[in-house]
């Protein structure tokens, strides 16, 4: 059975998405069978990074509606192998209850080691709908009071729920944190309540490349830092680089 993992964040503009296909990524290159699923209904971007945009015709909504069969909204990644996308639909109807993607993903969790879901920013219902079938759950921020302070609202939703939940900085900014223009990652733990699962370092061409659906960049900082998180999530023990520490 997938370990189904879902990130969250509080408000737009953390790079959730972003990091969550690079830690996606990571993943499949380990050998693990990996599938994305987009909730964030009528604003879905993950088939544009993952490169499958102009081949996506079904998504999971078609599959409630019975208009495909499952395997049929489901697309591998054109740049990875082991990695794949269920897209979310262009609306958001009213049958589309919590439940219903919870009993689709436990139907098909046998076929994969993990399923990431990409819940939509901000704390609103389909935040609820991303979160039912999770095991676990990762919170995406940037290090920033308002991100910080918005992230800790998403997670409140998601500890009152009983689902355990850790916590990526992203973007970091080192020197700015060293000279206290920004705050420190104990301050984050302490504002988000919530312990952390890893630091992803500022990459200024990494979300342009995933918002151009371009390959995915290797030897980067930040990919670095998403090899390290993915993992984690696969158990093992990994140090944080020392200058984080």
């Amino acid at each position: 059975m997938a370990k189904i993992v879902t990130f969250i964040s509080g408000k737009g503009g953390s790079g959730k998405s972003t990091v969550l296909v690079g830690i996606a990524n990571e993943l499949a290159l380990a050998g693990k069978r990996v599938l994305i699923v987009d909730t964030d209904v009528g604003l879905n971007c993950l088939d544009v990074i993952t490169g499958v945009g102009e081949g996506v015709v079904f998504n999971w909504g078609d599959i409630f509606n019975d208009t495909c069969e499952i395997a049929d909204a489901i697309y591998p990644s054109l740049n990875i192998e082991n990695l794949f996308i269920l897209p979310a639909p262009k609306d958001y109807k009213k049958s589309f209850h919590p439940h219903i993607l919870k009993d689709l993903l436990r139907l098909i969790s046998s076929n994969f080691d993990f399923i990431l879901i990409d819940a939509p920013a901000g704390l609103g219902k389909n935040l609820t709908l991303a979160l039912e079938p999770a095991n676990e759950a990762v919170l995406v921020v940037n290090d920033d009071n308002l991100s910080l302070n918005a992230g800790k609202k998403a997670a409140e939703i998601c500890q009152s729920m009983g689902i355990s939940i850790t916590l990526i900085i992203n973007a970091f900014r080192t020197f700015a944190v060293q000279t206290g223009l920004l705050p420190s990652v104990d301050d984050a733990m302490e504002v988000t309540e919530v312990g952390l699962l890893g630091i992803v370092p500022f990459e200024a061409n990494l979300n342009f490349n995933a918002s151009q659906g371009l390959p995915y960049l290797r030897d980067t900082r930040a990919t670095e830092a998403f090899a390290r998180i993915a993992k984690r999530l696969q158990g093992e023990k990994v140090d944080l680089p020392e200058q984080w520490r």
